[in-house]
């Protein structure tokens, strides 16, 4: 009998524990995700992220990250090369259990965007892309039991993807890194990943609708994603003007 009440007891220490661990987390949700954002998101790339402050609303499937700013990688001289405003999303809740999860709207606010080109033609952008891709290879090495159970990466499908307010600053140093601004009221995607939804290792090969007058998001999203080294131009034609072509 006294070992079954050490038992019991042991238990019931053990429910008490857990309650209290789902209370922290429920009660400092948005902290813990602020803080998961600026941790993981530096080591991706290797900069600074830092958050102003997140709203997480699990029940209705629904959050908010205010203020996100990724620091210019070493080697350029803006403080940032991405500040967002503010970002919401809102997932559909019967679907995060599933492959492909489905995020019904992404609404980025008053995106800022800053394009470096050094006197070495390297860009800041490319910099970031690189830092990333390198932070994958070594999370997958590290940890390649993150893939789902039977096997498959997780994949994702954004039916509506918008952002307002955005603008986009470019400092060529080939140009005499006179600063030229570009500015986005309205970009409109939808259908990003397909019916089938696309690995966040995929986004360039994701398909989004670019029907209508959402073409010039996805030629924007081409352009800062191209080396400007491997298209054979002279240093005069690698400018502001060429990004302001592609958002026509």
């Amino acid at each position: 009998m006294k070992g079954m009440r050490k038992v019991f007891i042991i238990v019931g220490v053990l429910i008490v524990i857990i309650a209290a661990v789902v209370v922290y987390i429920l009660t400092n949700l948005d902290s813990i995700v602020k803080s998961a954002i600026e941790r993981y998101g530096s080591e991706a790339t290797k900069t600074a992220v830092h958050v102003s402050s997140v709203a997480i609303h699990l029940t209705a499937g629904e959050g908010e990250i205010n203020g996100l700013s990724v620091a210019n990688p070493q080697g350029f001289s803006a403080p940032n090369v991405f500040h967002m405003g503010k970002i919401s999303v809102k997932i559909d809740t019967r679907t995060v259990t599933s492959s492909p999860i489905v995020i019904s709207e992404l609404h980025i606010s008053a995106p800022q965007v800053v394009y470096e080109m050094n006197p070495a033609l390297a860009s800041n952008i490319l910099v970031l892309k690189k830092n990333i891709q390198e932070s994958k290879v070594v999370s997958k090495k590290q940890a390649p039991e993150e893939k789902k159970a039977d096997g498959k990466e997780l994949k994702i499908v954004i039916k509506k993807l918008m952002m307002d307010n955005g603008r986009i600053e470019a400092h060529v140093a080939a140009l005499g890194d006179k600063p030229e601004t570009v500015t986005l009221r309205h970009i409109e995607m939808t259908n990003i990943g397909g019916h089938d939804g696309a690995t966040t290792g995929s986004s360039g090969r994701a398909n989004p609708d670019c029907s209508g007058g959402r073409g010039r998001a996805c030629r924007i999203a081409g352009w800062l994603g191209k080396d400007t080294r491997q298209r054979n131009r002279p240093r005069s034609q690698t400018s502001i003007k060429a990004i302001s072509f592609a958002i026509r």
